[in-house]
């Protein structure tokens, strides 16, 4: 049959990474002492060529965070062609303002543009992210004199930062096309200046980039969590035509995107953080958002947004399902799971345009037990966990397909999402349950039926009168794909039995 896509093949002596892998685990690290190595993954997969490999794809949904900025160069070129085999399309970038600014009005693109032409050599676009400035204060909590008017929390920041943002702009003008403001403004590490003076700077970097390049598309919030509020209460002060996508990292730690709650929010937003809300007064178990799917909260984004002005493509710049052995933690093969979950939920519900995983390896230290170690689709030595191979044989999967309706989204707890490739004539079901195990009807053809696991397992059911005219197909939490004629059906039934 022409639906031979993917293999998988169990190693039986030791273990083994995929082909692409090879040996190159410690060049990337420089020569660094070895490591005691902490994870192994015991089956291998042949992928087929990605049909799109070089391509450069504007409307692709699939991103990660690259993370790239100041590496040698052979590693950036090893994680690109990673990227390459899993189908990222599109990378999120630092563009790292105390990097570049090197001394005041004094910009150093030498690492930006070997980094922009390489992503693109590897079919994948990227956005920046400006953030990180200069230090203008030494670790005594001195004013550094050549670095004063960069605190981007004053007005003289602010200015500095839209400089900043507008020369970048300017240089990469049809190279890179989208710039973030800042990283997770609203609170912990990164910026703890406030809402007010956060939505100062985007309205001020905003209009800089748009003037610097007429094309530009600037993406605001960036914010941790589903944070809703933080949203009003910038939204509210910058108009809207500063900004042209929102976006946030609604992590969810264990629980599933569908799952109507979020311990995330409970134990981290509003417990760790101490989030207050509008009226002033702390937040507390019985804060809405806790007790929401992913997509409901992003219900809550969506009418903020529009309370405010048009309503925007909303980007996922960071998500990921940790593998940690320890709280907070997933199985590494539900992150697979997880993966292809989030993705299609996100395509299906049009609600979300893009998702940017995070990241694509494992911290180096590999600590199993350490939920910022656990992050990635790769280990340290470039060996894949389920969910590389989950991620690249979605993006073969799905990537050129356009999705054109659900038979069932949630309905018994059952997804049914269709996406269709013209070109073929045929259409892919992405179906899964959120319990552990439900039924579907699927009328059989000629053709036959062909089914793919979230790894690449394929079955294949001919049309056998009457036993297999109406299918009955089996779902269970682990996504499977089920490719048809175009004008294949599919409707939920009752279980079990005949």
């Amino acid at each position: 049959m022409k639906h031979v896509i993917a293999f998988v093949v169990m190693v039986t002596v030791g273990f083994s990474s995929t082909v692409w892998a090879a040996q190159e685990g410690a060049a990337r690290r420089g020569g660094a002492q070895a490591r005691q190595k902490t994870g192994f993954t015991s089956i291998r997969i042949e992928l087929p060529p990605h049909k799109y490999a070089t391509a450069l794809l504007p409307d692709s949904p699939f991103g990660i965070n690259n993370g790239l900025a100041g590496r040698p160069m052979a590693v950036i070129e090893r994680h690109l062609r990673g990227f390459q085999e899993a189908g990222i399309k599109w990378g999120r970038q630092d563009f790292t303002w105390r990097s570049i600014e090197t001394a005041p009005g004094v910009y150093n693109w030498e690492t930006y543009d070997a980094l922009v032409d390489a992503c693109r050599a590897h079919g994948q676009l990227i956005f920046g992210n400006f953030a990180y400035g200069p230090a203008w204060r030494d670790r005594q909590g001195n004013v550094i004199e050549q670095w004063k008017d960069y605190d981007p929390g004053t007005p003289e920041g602010v200015a500095k930062y839209a400089a900043f943002a507008a020369a970048a702009a300017a240089r990469y003008k049809g190279k890179v096309d989208h710039w973030q403001i800042w990283n997770e403004p609203n609170g912990g590490f990164f910026y703890n200046y406030g809402p007010e003076k956060y939505a100062a700077l985007l309205a001020a970097a905003g209009k800089a980039i748009k003037q610097a390049n007429p094309d530009a598309k600037v993406l605001a919030l960036n914010s941790a969590f589903c944070d809703v509020l933080f949203a009003e209460r910038v939204l509210s002060r910058v108009p809207p035509d500063a900004y042209d996508m929102i976006c946030f990292h609604p992590y969810r730690v264990m629980c599933a995107p569908e799952e109507k709650f979020d311990w995330w929010q409970l134990d981290q937003y509003v417990k760790a953080w101490k989030s207050v809300g509008l009226d002033g007064k702390p937040l507390d178990e019985n804060w809405p958002l806790i007790r929401m799917s992913m997509l409901e909260q992003t219900d809550e984004m969506i009418k903020v947004m529009e309370k405010y002005g048009p309503r925007k493509p909303i980007w996922i710049t960071e998500i990921c399902w940790n593998t940690n052995i320890h709280p907070y933690g997933t199985p590494e093969l539900r992150q697979a799971d997880m993966i292809v979950r989030l993705h299609v939920l996100c395509i299906a519900s049009q609600k979300i345009q893009k998702i940017f995983w995070w990241t694509f390896m494992d911290g180096q230290n590999e600590r199993q037990y350490d939920m910022g170690d656990m992050v990635g689709l790769v280990r340290p030595d470039y060996e894949p966990k389920y969910s590389f191979y989950g991620f690249a044989f979605m993006t073969r999967m799905l990537e050129g397909k356009k999705w054109i309706g659900n038979f069932s989204f949630g309905n018994d707890q059952i997804y049914t999402c269709v996406f269709r490739d013209e070109q073929a004539g045929e259409d892919t079901i992405v179906a899964w349950a959120t319990r552990p195990y439900a039924y579907i009807k699927v009328t059989n053809t000629e053709r036959g039926l062909t089914f793919y696991d979230v790894l690449g397992t394929r079955r294949f059911v001919p049309l056998d009168p009457p036993r297999t005219n109406d299918l009955t197909v089996p779902l269970g939490e682990s996504p499977i794909y089920i490719v048809a004629p175009a004008g294949v059906r599919a409707r939920n039934r009752p279980d079990p039995g005949w």
